[in-house]
């Protein structure tokens, strides 16, 4: 016999409540008591997160000050966070700032022409585009002795598909998310993402036989697939 639920009746209701996000707890604790080691904990929670975005994003040079800069402008900027998005997309939404500020400015102190920073680089004319481009991006990353390569190729290409590539692919972000912290529609974000792992894919293509065979003859099958599927096509 199951025994008889004895709580206060008004926990029952605490029950049906949803519960406060716990970045947010922590956001409000520190605006009440000023402690820095509140902050210290959302710092310790998401640096890696901030550094390996703001890394990629600025191909490694001055990520560690750039980091720094993204959680001084947060202190600084957390007495207006409202609440209204989460803490993490608001915190990547600085550091997404921060990374194209500087930059532009980089690009300004270097004498380079004024132009976009997204204004995509023109595509190798004699690779085909991948039968599937959203297939594999994350697979790839994740094998080790890769890294340098795939960091090297996303270097090549515009900032913002940089930006979307590592927020959606390698940090596993929604689509929602990606959109809050880049400003841009869910449309919009689903078709720049298409063309950066387009983008992304046919620059990697050319290192598949030196650092992976398996990989380079899993692409050569799914052309040859596509190819086959074309043949079966009425005309």
């Amino acid at each position: 016999m199951t025994p008889p639920d004895r709580r206060p009746s008004w926990t029952h209701a605490l029950a049906g409540l949803p519960r406060l996000d716990p970045d947010i707890a922590l956001v409000r604790q520190f605006r009440a008591t000023a402690d820095p080691a509140v902050f210290e904990i959302l710092f310790r929670k998401y640096q890696t997160l901030v550094f390996s975005l703001v890394y990629r994003m600025v191909n490694g040079e001055d990520a560690y000050d750039l980091t720094q800069e993204v959680f001084l402008r947060a202190l600084r900027a957390l007495p207006s966070f409202k609440g209204d998005a989460k803490f993490r997309t608001w915190l990547l939404t600085i550091a997404r700032n921060v990374c194209l500020n500087h930059l532009r400015d980089a690009k300004l102190r270097a004498g380079i022409e004024e132009g976009s920073l997204d204004e995509e680089p023109e595509t190798p004319g004699y690779i085909q585009e991948p039968a599937d481009p959203a297939a594999d991006i994350a697979r790839i990353v994740e094998v080790r002795e890769l890294q340098r390569i795939v960091d090297r190729v996303l270097a090549e290409l515009t900032p913002e598909q940089r930006l979307l590539i590592t927020l959606r692919d390698l940090q596993g972000l929604s689509y929602e998310e990606v959109a809050e912290i880049t400003d841009l529609s869910l449309v919009n974000v689903k078709s720049k993402l298409h063309r950066a792992r387009v983008a992304f894919k046919n620059r990697f293509q050319p290192f598949l036989a030196l650092v992976s065979p398996e990989l380079d003859q899993e692409r050569i099958k799914g052309h040859a697939k596509l190819e086959h599927a074309k043949e079966g096509e009425p005309s």
